[in-house]
This record gives C-alpha cells, sequence and structure tokens, in this order.
C-alpha cells in the first residue's frame, strides 16, 4: 500500500561500501493492517543482497507479531513499538554497533 492515500515520512539511504542502509516510512490510512497509520520498513544488508538486520510491520509474515525483527540467521523476532522515532534509533544505533558510523 504506497498509492494515493499513502504519504512518505522517511526516506533514508546509506552507503557503506560493503553494507547498505535503507529506511522507508509512509503514513497510510488506519486500517486492520496498518492500526498506527505507519507502515515502514528498516533494512540493513550487504551488497550481496542478504538481510543483517531488517525491522518492518509487513503484516503477513506467519508466526510473527506485526511489528518484527528479520535477523541475519533468518529467524523472526517479535518487537515492542513504541513509535517510529524510537525504532529508527534503535535501528541506527544497532548499524553503528556494527561499525557503520551513521
Amino acid at each position: 500500500m504506497t498509492g494515493d492515500d499513502a504519504q512518505q515520512i522517511i526516506n533514508v539511504t546509506r552507503d557503506f561500501g560493503d553494507r547498505y542502509a535503507e529506511i522507508t516510512a509512509y503514513q497510510v490510512p488506519t486500517s486492520d493492517r496498518y492500526p498506527e497509520g505507519i507502515k515502514y520498513s528498516m533494512q540493513y544488508g550487504n551488497a550481496a543482497g542478504e538481510t543483517i538486520i531488517r525491522y518492518d510491520n509487513f503484516p503477513d509474515h506467519p508466526d510473527a507479531a506485526h511489528h518484527h525483527k528479520h535477523c541475519a540467521d533468518g529467524t523472526v523476532v517479535d518487537i515492542e513499538f513504541d513509535g517510529l522515532q524510537p525504532l529508527f534509533q534503535r535501528f541506527k544505533s544497532e548499524v553503528i554497533d556494527h561499525g557503520h558510523d551513521w
């Protein structure tokens, strides 16, 4: 859902050479799929296209809470969602922990 009713509120890409971070977030109509009215993805990966960390609220992941984190080993863990800015700061801190200054 990134149609006419969606307004992009975050669009950040950081190129770290062998790795990258890409953050997108949209304000969308409140719905069962997006009860907070926010759709987001925060991806940290490598040049080979492998996920190191990804936070998103895509609602169709089986056995995952609405807000969740994808890990490099393929696991998906539920997370608490206290708002977009706190999650963005958490994501940035994890990227920094992997050696890439923001």
